[in-house]
C-alpha cells in the first residue's frame, strides 16, 4: 500500500490507524467513554423463560466462563492471546467479590434461562459512588431486553434510595454495540477534553478523503468544526478549573487499594 492510497483509506472511530513499513497497521485504541446516567428510570421486564436474582459469590465461577464467553471475540481483547483473556476474566471476577474494585453493591443482579446465567450487571461503590462496574450478555441472548431489564433492575433500587440519577458507567471507546446501548439507556458522556480532540482529529481526517463541497464532506465537516468548537469549551474549563475537571480518567479509580 502507498502512503497515497492509505490517506484514502476511511477510518474507524476508537481505532489507531498508522502507516509504517509500507503497511497499515489498525489497531483498537484502550480509551474510554466514561458515562453518567441521566434518564428516567425505565421499566424492568425481562423476556419470558427468564428470571432474575441476585448475585452471589458462588456464582464467580459460572460469571468467569460467561464474560470469557462475551468478551472474547470483542474489541476489548482483540489483540490479547487467549491465555491472556482467561486470566484477565478470572482477575475482574474474582477482584469485584473481593472488594478491590469497589465495595459490591446488593443491587447487583443476574439473568438466568435454565438455571444458566445468561447475563449480569455487578455493581459496586467506587470514589463514593455507585457504578456499573460490569455488564455483560452472552452472544446468543442479545437484543432481548436483558442488559436494560437488569440495569433497569438497580435503577429502580436506587431511585428508593434517593439515588435514581447517580450511576455511572465506562465503555471501550471502539465497542460500537455499548456505546450505542449506553446511549439509548439513558447514559451521558461525561467532559473529556481527550476524546472530544480524538473526535475532532478523526472528523478532520474523514472530511480531508471527500471532495471540497460535496455532501459528504459538507457533513463531516460540521462535524469536525462542532468538535472543534466542543474542544475550546472544554480547554476554557481547563484552564479554569483545572485538567482533570475535562479528564474523567483522573478522577475515576479502577480498583480499590
Amino acid at each position: 500500500m502507498t502512503f497515497e492510497e492509505w490517506n484514502r483509506v476511511p477510518w474507524r472511530f476508537g481505532w489507531k490507524h498508522e502507516y509504517f513499513g509500507g503497511e497499515a497497521h489498525i489497531t483498537p485504541r484502550h480509551d474510554h467513554v466514561h458515562v453518567r446516567f441521566r434518564g428516567s428510570v425505565p421499566s424492568a421486564e425481562l423476556p419470558n423463560g427468564t428470571s432474575m436474582r441476585p448475585v452471589s459469590p458462588e456464582d464467580a465461577p459460572e460469571l468467569v466462563e460467561a464474560f470469557i464467553e462475551t468478551f472474547e471475540d470483542g474489541v476489548e481483547f482483540c489483540d490479547w492471546t487467549e491465555e491472556m483473556t482467561h486470566e484477565h476474566a478470572e482477575m475482574n471476577i474474582t477482584e469485584y467479590f473481593a472488594g478491590r474494585r469497589g465495595e459490591p453493591m446488593d443491587l447487583s443482579c443476574l439473568a438466568t434461562e435454565e438455571n444458566r446465567i445468561v447475563g449480569v450487571a455487578l455493581l459496586c461503590r467506587r470514589d463514593d459512588e455507585s457504578v456499573l462496574d460490569l455488564l455483560m450478555v452472552r452472544p446468543d441472548f442479545r437484543r432481548r431486553g436483558i442488559a436494560h431489564a437488569l440495569v433497569g433492575s438497580a435503577l429502580g433500587k436506587l431511585r428508593e434510595r434517593g439515588e435514581g440519577k447517580n450511576l455511572r458507567s465506562a465503555h471501550h471507546v471502539a465497542n460500537e454495540e455499548s456505546t450505542k446501548w449506553h446511549r439509548a439507556f439513558g447514559f451521558e458522556e461525561e467532559p473529556d477534553l481527550s476524546l472530544a480532540r480524538m473526535r475532532r482529529f478523526f472528523y478532520a481526517h474523514e472530511a480531508s478523503r471527500h471532495p471540497e463541497g460535496s455532501e459528504e464532506f459538507i457533513r463531516l465537516e460540521a462535524l469536525h468544526e462542532k468538535w472543534s468548537r466542543r474542544v475550546e469549551e472544554l480547554e476554557e474549563i481547563s484552564d479554569r478549573e483545572g485538567f482533570e475537571a475535562v479528564a474523567p480518567v483522573l478522577r475515576y479509580s479502577w480498583r480499590v487499594r
